[in-house]
């Protein structure tokens, strides 16, 4: 639940009681007590006073980002590559380099129709 009745619930499915195999659903409920709600700091106080006091803990420091970008920048340029991906016609046994990579141990497909078109 968000403001102004902070809390949260969870569903559960349960056996119901007695001696039967039925099962029923139940909910854990808590909501914040309304006068603790109360005393705790709005959205923004606490940050706004990590600020002042100079407490980094819930900040990102720019190191991290930096390297958070670093690995982020390495995944999208290998995106970006045009793989190398043999392509085949829908219906087919797929490209011949799948028979080649197996032929390379002297390994074949275990199923091969006898009328299978193979995509070049």
């Amino acid at each position: 639940y968000i403001e102004p009745s902070e809390g949260y619930s969870l569903q559960l499915n349960g056996k119901a009681l007695g001696t039967g195999l039925t099962i029923e659903p139940d909910e854990l409920r808590y909501r914040h007590d309304p006068e603790a709600a109360a005393a705790a700091p709005e959205a923004y106080e606490r940050l706004i006073n990590n600020v002042l006091e100079g407490d980094q803990t819930n900040f990102t420091h720019w190191s991290e980002l930096s390297a958070s970008w670093h690995f982020i920048d390495a995944i999208q340029a290998a995106w970006s590559q045009e793989p190398n991906m043999p392509t085949y016609p829908a219906a087919t046994m797929g490209p011949q380099a799948a028979f080649d990579l197996l032929s390379r141990d002297g390994r074949e497909w275990f199923w091969q129709p006898h009328r299978v078109q193979m995509a070049d």
